[in-house]
């Protein structure tokens, strides 16, 4: 029965994901809700794809969570803060109206930065480690942090699979982080969304048939910039390098790199930060002759081996801990060195 409290929740999720996107491949076309090739620059699909995902993936978590709070009395009560998910639920209308009709850049950032402000306040999510050194430093670290994540992983969708399947192996290891932290009722519902990115992943692998558009994405975004904020990956009275406290970049380590790379080669060409482009990580690896599926297992395949190396800095001592952060450095090292060899794009 215990097997069966921790399995039924994520399969609701994940079963109902799958069901909900597939409704919107088929009703996405007739609404008109659609993403055209060349409808920005930074795309790169060469037929109109349905939109939807993102609304799919929203509904099956809300209903996996509704089922586990009140129709299984085996499921603990408890999990994230409700400011958490609901911050989630907001920026998921956000993208979804933009998905609709784009709305300014800048509009959308300024939306975004007042939920991820409202959702560090109320849901109590300071960077813990400074709030001994300056307590306003720790919320605007908070703060920067949050904006930061939501958008890197809104940036990452320009691929197929490429954000839903970073964003799940982003949402298992917090589900081990919240585990390994005693928190099991947490742990339940990152992996219920983790499930539910799994649903929406069977119908947007490559070549995909359907896209979570920005209501994804920008949900996805913030509930991992919250996660990696709330679990305790430094268990200080265990011992262990304090060095844990960078788990939170392993976790988001290729969205934060793909930002990283298309903002700089940006400014070096005197371009706007926030205008589309085809830099990203996905775009560089096909200009260097990888196919889609290829290149989309080789990402995941390195999120896994950063997101990994999270645990190893847990109980690690602090050689053991630097150690685990120079491999991560080294995996990054080696993608740059690959993407840059021939690629002047």
């Amino acid at each position: 029965m215990l097997l069966l409290s921790w399995l039924l929740p994520p399969l609701v999720a994940l079963a109902g994901s799958a069901l909900l996107c597939w409704l919107a491949i088929r009703l996405a076309p007739q609404l008109r809700f659609v993403d055209r090739p060349g409808a920005e620059a930074h795309k790169q699909h060469a037929r109109t794809v349905p939109y939807g995902g993102g609304a799919g993936m929203v509904l099956a978590v809300l209903g996996a969570l509704l089922m586990a709070a009140f129709a299984t009395p085996l499921v603990e009560r408890g999990g994230l803060p409700w400011a958490m998910l609901a911050g989630a639920a907001v920026l998921a209308v956000v993208g979804l109206i933009d998905d609709l009709r784009p709305l300014p850049a800048r509009l959308k950032l300024l939306l975004q930065a007042a939920v991820c402000g409202l959702a560090v306040w109320m849901a109590d999510l300071p960077v813990d480690f400074l709030r001994q050194v300056h307590p306003l430093l720790a919320w605007a670290a908070a703060f920067a942090w949050l904006v930061l994540v939501t958008n890197a992983y809104n940036l990452l969708d320009h691929a197929d699979g490429l954000s839903g399947a970073v964003a799940m192996v982003g949402f298992l290891a917090l589900a081990g982080g919240a585990m390994l932290g005693g928190d099991p009722a947490a742990a339940r519902t990152w992996l219920c969304m983790a499930a539910a990115v799994g649903g929406f992943l069977l119908w947007n692998r490559p070549p995909a048939r359907l896209y979570m558009g920005d209501s994804g994405s920008l949900a996805i975004g913030f509930l991992i910039g919250c996660g990696t904020l709330s679990t305790t990956f430094w268990p200080s009275d265990e011992g262990g390098s304090p060095l844990a406290l960078l788990s939170p970049l392993l976790i988001c380590a290729i969205p934060l790199f793909d930002t990283a790379a298309v903002v700089v080669k940006r400014l070096r060409r005197g371009k706007p930060i926030m205008r589309g482009d085809r830099n990203h990580i996905s775009h560089r690896l096909t200009r260097l002759g990888v196919g889609p599926k290829a290149s989309l297992g080789a990402v995941v395949a390195l999120q896994v081996a950063l997101a990994a190396s999270s645990f190893q800095l847990r109980n690690a001592d602090l050689i053991a801990g630097v150690v685990a952060l120079a491999q991560a450095g080294a995996v990054c090292i080696a993608l740059v060195l690959l993407e840059t060899s021939r690629d002047h794009g």
